[in-house]
């Protein structure tokens, strides 16, 4: 089982937006994915009990607490959504985690926020930064792009600012469950995703 956590101690940034996106898109090419919502605000939480459809599921558990069980339940994922600020169990989290993806909105005070992130993930093996919330031609993403990348690696594939996400969210659904540019972009962060697990999402899991 491969464990995919969603990290910044900026508030606002879209970690559970990401983590609902490429956690239902990885469960509709095929992965036994399940949810961790480690935020005391509940954001995943409150969205799972809107959703209909029983992948991904949802399950309770704490960092530094064995694998194993999660394991037996045949998992291949678990996407795991965290609290802004720095809670004390992030380093154990960070230790066990085989992937960080770290959501950015293309404004100053998030860029300001970046460099101590990278720092702070410095020993993890295997982690970016997605932009997220991205304005529609927009003249600072790329500028953003440009700034994240002088600190480490840069998804290719971005989230827009696109009225299917929220839309989506209020019935427990995500934009990669609809049709349009908001479920193209969610597909591909999600095979981004993969590709930090050492999987091809559009081959066989491992």
């Amino acid at each position: 089982m491969k464990l995919l956590v969603l990290h910044t101690p900026k508030g606002g940034s879209g970690k559970s937006t990401v983590a609902r996106e490429i956690a239902v898109a990885a469960s509709l090419a095929g992965r036994n994915v399940a949810m961790a919502d480690l935020d005391p605000q509940g954001t995943t939480a409150g969205w799972y009990r809107r959703r209909q459809a029983e992948a991904p599921a949802l399950v309770r558990w704490s960092p530094g607490a064995p694998l194993e069980a999660l394991e037996g339940a045949g998992l291949d994922w678990l996407v795991v959504d965290t609290p802004p600020a720095t809670p004390p169990f992030l380093p154990a989290l960070l230790a066990q985690a085989d992937a960080v993806l770290v959501p950015v909105r293309p404004t100053p005070d998030d860029l300001l926020a970046a460099a101590p992130i990278a720092r702070s993930l410095a020993r993890c093996p295997s982690w970016a930064f997605v932009l997220s919330q991205v304005p529609p031609r927009s003249r600072l993403t790329d500028g953003a792009a440009r700034q994240l990348a002088s600190l480490g690696r840069v998804a290719p594939a971005q989230l827009t600012f696109r009225a299917d996400f929220p839309a989506a969210a209020i019935t427990g659904q995500a934009a990669v469950e609809f049709t349009g540019k908001a479920a193209e972009e969610a597909r591909a962060l999600a095979a981004y995703a993969a590709t930090l697990l050492g999987e091809d999402l559009n081959g066989s899991a491992s």
